[in-house]
């Protein structure tokens, strides 16, 4: 049995955390090691906007005892990325290159979606009862120090997920200044929270059915392990936590970290979080708040082992994202019928193609989820619409999807609009010219689904796909007339024969 040794850094805003591991396809993985500093990059870039060069000379020094402790175990891969106090600093680019120059190592800067995916996956490996849980209805509340984000499961998917920018260390640098000019600072920080809270309770949670709270971060750690006077140190009751809550806040930091063991820089960001907690719970049902003994580090190692060692997580991801966008459909009134129809033309299409298309399985779901999302601008504007869904695909999280992937979504919505293909040089593209390609082939895919209800009737029930000489023939199962559909396919042909070479034909079998 094959086993690769793995290390998983993560370049947080309050400390530096790399994790080794021994993986292995039959047995997951196994921590060997964990190792962490205490730096505060999420002080300079909340309240300066940039992190200074004395602090990215220590980040550089951490993580070169990082490489060596790497050298010790011979590790045969890693993965080191840095979250939102690395992402929002100006000078993030040149943080990364001194660290590739002077530690020899690369520090991926993901987005918040990533990071957050990353924690789904550590979550959902190492929570023996996950599946339980997000099937009465759990909320996965992911407290870091630049932000909050809260995910909703009902019936065992994902049918919500949302950033705030309310993260324990941001809170405190803005409120900072303001400490000294009050006697009751927690008043002033549960004003300021409350203010979001209760906006995103309104818009987000009121129909939302949670019974537990899944909390990661190290504030809750802390808080279930030392604050926490009962043995049970894998969930807090509701009434436990009231309890602790009450006590907290009549603390000051100091008292909190002399009264239970904790370093004074996470005492300092207690209260917050709490504060966080409570208006979360009081704004559900919450009967439990689970610990789930996760982080950024063990959904390093568990992406890692899916990629390189195929390891197969049990709970179905791809399932998740296609809830969540089914969600978001229903929030934008897009037209239930119609996209159901275009997503099975799609599918349908897709498969009876792949073996000439030179398209993948994650090519599949993103072609999916560009027929669900075409709709949804019809919300915003009847006579711009693609250029609407296009722009509320930018602006929307899709967590488990890379930012690659969500800029492919977009394009393939915008470019099945386009009569001609578009010219790869002339587009301000991040992705590659590779994905560019695919793109236009799954817009052409999507294009000529959408000729296929033109009605918005769903006249079609299901279609065959085969291919003779340069003809691609597409059989339809319907009762109704198809001479709208017909035509409007023909009159749509000629960009579709131009990339895959076939000239599409819908010819109609009736259904008896």
């Amino acid at each position: 049995m094959a086993i690769k040794t793995f290390a998983a850094i993560e370049v947080g805003s309050s400390q530096l955390s790399m994790k080794v591991y021994e993986i292995s396809k039959k047995l997951g993985f196994r921590e060997l090691d964990h190792v962490r500093s205490t730096l505060s990059l999420g002080v300079d870039t909340y309240s300066k906007g940039i992190i200074g060069f004395e602090k990215v000379n220590e980040l550089c020094e951490v993580l070169k005892r990082f490489r060596f402790k790497m050298e010790e175990y011979q590790v045969d891969g890693y993965t080191a990325v840095g979250g939102s106090a690395l992402r929002e600093a100006k000078n993030r680019d040149l943080i990364v290159d001194q660290i590739r120059i002077k530690t020899g190592l690369t520090v991926k800067i993901i987005s918040n979606a990533q990071q957050r995916f990353y924690i789904f996956k550590s979550v959902a490996y190492k929570m023996q009862n996950f599946e339980q849980l997000i099937k009465e209805g759990a909320a996965i509340v992911d407290l870091g120090s630049g932000s909050l984000q809260v995910s909703c499961f009902e019936d065992g998917v994902l049918t919500s997920t949302q950033n705030i920018k309310l993260g324990s260390v941001r809170i405190r640098e803005i409120l900072s200044e303001m400490e000294d000019k009050t006697t009751s600072f927690v008043n002033v920080m549960e004003d300021y929270i409350g203010n979001d809270m209760r906006t995103f309770r309104r818009l987000r949670l009121k129909n939302h059915k949670v019974r537990h709270m899944i909390v990661v971060g190290e504030e809750f750690s802390s808080i279930i392990n030392y604050v926490n006077m009962t043995k049970n140190k894998e969930f807090l009751t509701g009434e436990q936590f009231n309890k602790i809550y009450g006590k907290l806040l009549k603390s000051t930091p100091s008292e909190i970290a002399d009264k239970y063991g904790i370093p004074y820089e996470l005492a300092s960001v207690i209260v917050p979080s709490s504060i966080i907690y409570k208006r979360l719970a009081d704004a559900t049902s919450v009967d439990r708040l689970w610990e789930p003994q996760a982080d950024m580090c063990d959904g390093l190692a568990v992406d890692y082992s899916e990629r390189v060692e195929k390891f197969v997580l049990s709970h179905d991801f791809e399932r998740d994202i296609l809830s969540c966008m089914r969600h978001m459909t229903e929030k934008y009134e897009s037209s239930t019928d119609h996209i159901s129809n275009v997503e099975m033309l799609a599918m349908e299409l897709f498969d009876g193609m792949k073996k000439i298309s030179g398209l993948n399985q994650r090519h599949r779901l993103l072609l999916r989820l560009a027929a669900l999302l075409h709709d949804c601008g019809k919300y915003i504007s009847m006579s711009e619409s693609i250029k609407a869904s296009f722009q509320l695909i930018q602006m929307t999280e899709i967590i488990g999807l890379s930012e690659t992937e969500k800029e492919m979504v977009a394009y393939i919505i915008l470019y099945n609009s386009y009569p001609e293909i578009p010219d790869y040089d002339q587009q301000d593209l991040q992705m590659t010219k590779e994905d560019f390609i695919a793109v236009i082939k799954m817009a052409a895919m999507l294009r000529l689904c959408n000729s296929m209800d033109r009605s918005h009737k769903q006249k079609i029930e299901g279609i065959r796909i085969s291919v003779k000489g340069n003809e691609l023939k597409i059989t339809a199962d319907s009762l109704y007339d198809l001479t709208l559909e017909q035509g409007t396919v023909h009159a749509r042909r000629q960009t579709f024969e131009e990339i895959f070479g076939l000239v599409p034909v819908l010819r109609q079998k009736r259904n008896n």
